[in-house]
């Protein structure tokens, strides 16, 4: 069932507009309002707003019908269907040339749209982009994800990079390749998507926060169950696999701590290092040709050069970011170029903190107005 918010709205959208922006929404009376409006007053406004209500039982239905604007499409389903379910109906129903994700709690920064389209533009070859973001409410903590796309690709063998609230891409990766979400994934969808596109597409990141993630209790990336963190754990073997590296439990375990840059016994760290040199190994293989049970056009070739300085990087934000930092000399040994290394990554970390810290207070400054 549709239910639109005004009147006769298809026969005013007889052009396509240049922007799809898909939602879905279950009992997100407290937020929605905000939500909306924040898309709505976006300086970049040729756009159609697809709204998929999920068998709310709260008021969010009657707030969205309260907006009067032609470029909302509500659609509202017979039974409960789940996020993933909900992204590939609206995609089937999208007539944008680019599409971009959005949350019934988030908060999208006016200039948001605009600078994305832009960056698509200037990159023609690059076909999906997120942003970088800052949480709000129970705390606010800033991103910094940056890199090229290789780099970027080379960091998705440890973790999601870009932001699902904040996705962008070409409307074309749906209709001429076949991009749709995994319905098999109820979380970790993004995560899946983007490990698919990046084997023959190039990914991308707007540098500016353009988009306000709410941190609240209810949601669901703030109460992972084993089955949520499962999802993310699945994508993130098959990309290893792919490379032909395969982990025991135990050691996957420890590339887990890693990931999720959580802390870690000193075992973790030297297991998780001789599985960075295995990455290295394997790619390395890979890139010259050795034959692995799947099809060579099924996974991707990294720049060994990219990988390599990638990995450590993320390896030494880890440690610096943990534990780890106790254990520098056992875990870097009497290597000197380490040392040098470990100090860059240090340096460029407090650097962007200062930066993100800056942000936050802005952010703060903001949100109190």
């Amino acid at each position: 069932m549709e239910i639109q918010t005004t009147k006769e709205q298809n026969s005013k959208m007889d052009s396509s507009p240049l922007i799809s922006v898909i939602m879905s929404v279950y009992n997100e009376e407290a937020f929605i309002y905000d939500a909306i409006k924040s898309i709505l007053d976006q300086t970049e406004n040729d756009f159609e707003f697809l709204i998929v209500d999920d068998c709310s039982t709260d008021k969010t239905v009657e707030i969205i019908e309260s907006f009067k604007d032609e470029r909302i499409r509500l659609i509202r389903n017979d039974e409960n269907l789940g996020l993933t379910k909900n992204l590939n109906k609206a995609l089937k129903l999208a007539k944008g040339k680019f599409i971009a994700r959005m949350d019934g709690d988030d908060i999208s920064l006016p200039d948001r749209f605009k600078i994305q389209t832009k960056f698509l533009n200037d990159h023609p070859d690059v076909m999906l982009i997120s942003c970088n973001t800052s949480t709000f409410g129970e705390q606010i903590l800033v991103s910094d994800i940056e890199g090229t796309p290789e780099e970027l690709a080379c960091t998705m063998l440890l973790r999601p990079v870009l932001a699902h609230p904040g996705f962008m891409f070409r409307r074309e990766l749906y209709s001429a390749h076949g991009f749709t979400y995994d319905e098999h994934f109820r979380s970790a969808q993004d995560y899946d998507l983007a490990s698919r596109v990046i084997k023959q597409f190039k990914i991308g990141v707007t540098p500016e926060v353009l988009l306000l993630y709410r941190n609240h209790r209810g949601q669901v990336s703030q109460n992972p169950s084993m089955k949520q963190t499962g999802f993310a754990d699945e994508v993130r073997k098959r990309m290893l696999e792919d490379i032909g590296v395969r982990l025991s439990e135990s050691e996957y375990n420890s590339y887990r701590k890693w990931a999720m840059e959580s802390d870690a016994d000193i075992k973790d760290y030297k297991v998780c290092k001789r599985i960075l040199r295995r990455i290295l190994s394997a790619s390395k293989e890979l890139k010259d040709g050795a034959v692995l049970e799947k099809n060579i056009s099924e996974v991707i070739s990294y720049d060994p050069v990219i990988l390599k300085k990638r990995l450590e990087k993320q390896y030494y934000k880890w440690i610096l970011r943990t534990s780890g930092k106790k254990h520098l000399p056992a875990l870097l040994g009497i290597n000197p170029v380490e040392y040098v290394n470990i100090l860059k990554v240090a340096s460029a970390m407090t650097r962007s903190k200062k930066t993100r810290q800056a942000i936050a207070h802005q952010i703060q400054e903001a949100i109190r107005l």
